[in-house]
């Protein structure tokens, strides 16, 4: 009991914010992170610890929302407004300098850009960026070769900067 109470308390909000910036919606990241958490504690005696335990948790977590995509018949849903980059660094206190206001629209260019992406690659984007999982860790989690997931995060990124750039043409 011990073991599973240390892994939820240290894993909990990373969890979480992974299904937040996948979903968008805070009660369906707080229903998936319950579930992944519950499959957790099921699966733990099977546990091998051939990843770290982060790892294997963020794979029971994109198996829980692959399921919830298909139970749910959701496509790439459009990532609400937000606390979707509320991991990065917060710009301080409300500044009407020029700085803020750009860091605001870069997050929003960021936030609808990935938006426009595949579910494959917001979630190696995520993992990688916004969750700091190592290439190991994200092809671990993916189920894929290190090479898949450096070869795949590379091409995400560039889907990201076309999405981007067509969301600012759009917006014009």
């Amino acid at each position: 009991m011990e073991r599973i109470t240390i892994l939820y308390e240290s894993n909990r909000e990373a969890v979480f914010g992974y299904f937040l910036r996948m979903t968008g919606n805070w009660e369906e990241a707080a229903e998936l992170t319950q579930e992944t958490f519950y499959q957790a504690c099921l699966s733990l005696y099977r546990f091998k610890g051939e990843a770290s335990l982060k790892t294997w948790l963020f794979s029971i977590a994109r198996n829980v929302y692959l399921k919830f995509i298909r139970e749910k018949g959701k496509r790439k849903e459009m990532i609400r407004e937000g606390p979707f980059l509320e991991n990065r660094p917060a710009p301080g206190p409300p500044d009407p300098s020029a700085e803020a206001l750009i860091l605001k629209e870069e997050r929003e260019r960021i936030r609808k850009g990935l938006a426009r992406l595949p579910e494959k690659d917001r979630t190696i984007i995520i993992l990688k960026e916004f969750q700091g999982f190592s290439y190991e860790e994200v092809a671990t989690i993916l189920g894929q070769t290190v090479n898949w997931a450096r070869v795949n995060f590379f091409r995400a990124k560039k889907r990201l900067g076309e999405a981007c750039r067509e969301q600012e043409d759009d917006d014009e």
